[in-house]
């Protein structure tokens, strides 16, 4: 019995990490929809909804390793490359140099962690019987999200937008949404990277959040009716 109950847990997921990837694919390539920050960061991340729904209906195990496959995913599709041509890469971005512990943490802070915090919604149980904690488990979500990407900026990324910002005073670039945070804050690396994660996040949490607001009472159907599993 436990064995079923295990298998049909399984082929749910499956087919919600399906649905997460397909949303992913389609919003990338609608326009409008398809918005995103200068260096990465989409605007109407969607495809977060089915990945925080596995961890609410199947429990923090399955949540955290659809993050995982989903993290894995999303670095296959930005860096469809060997690791030696990303380290090229990464150093002709940033003028620095790109050693296995810098290229660790890029996988550590960009993927790994800001994904899998999809699925820390299996710590609330209870979110499709109470909506408030439905609401909870999206915000904590955002926050793990934006405390990953934050640091990931400062000491990742932090010499992209200061060569950006230069390439903008020397006129061989126009001046975007990034470069316009860094000079209102003062060139205080912190500050811009903690802004320049919550635009984007905070756009993908109301999002997301309103949509599943929406059907709220469905997912209870979905739930009480198809996926109601011992946890």
């Amino acid at each position: 019995m436990n064995q079923n109950v295990e298998t049909k847990k399984m082929i749910a997921t499956i087919n919600l990490l399906a649905i997460a990837i397909v949303l992913d694919v389609l919003i990338s390539a609608i326009p409008g929809l398809n918005l995103s920050m200068p260096f990465g960061g989409k605007f109407f991340g969607l495809s977060m909804l089915p990945i925080v729904l596995i961890g609410l209906m199947f429990g923090l195990k399955y949540g955290l390793i659809s993050g995982f496959i989903y993290a894995l995913y999303n670095f296959g599709i930005d860096y469809i490359i060997y690791i030696e041509t990303l380290k090229i890469t990464l150093e002709g971005w940033t003028g620095e140099s790109w050693g296995t512990f810098k290229i660790f943490f890029l996988i550590l802070f960009d993927y790994i962690i800001p994904f899998m915090a999809f699925g820390l919604s299996g710590l609330f149980k209870d979110a499709l019987s109470k909506k408030h904690r439905f609401v909870y488990a999206f915000v904590i979500i955002s926050v793990v999200r934006l405390v990953s990407s934050t640091i990931s900026g400062v000491i990742l990324w932090s010499s992209s937008i200061e060569y950006a910002t230069s390439q903008v005073e020397l006129g061989e670039a126009s001046e975007n949404i990034a470069t316009r945070l860094f000079s209102f804050v003062g060139s205080n690396l912190w500050l811009y990277s903690l802004g320049y994660n919550f635009i984007y996040i905070a756009t993908t949490l109301a999002t997301t959040l309103v949509i599943g607001l929406l059907i709220y009472k469905r997912l209870q159907v979905l739930n009480q009716d198809y996926f109601n599993f011992a946890k």
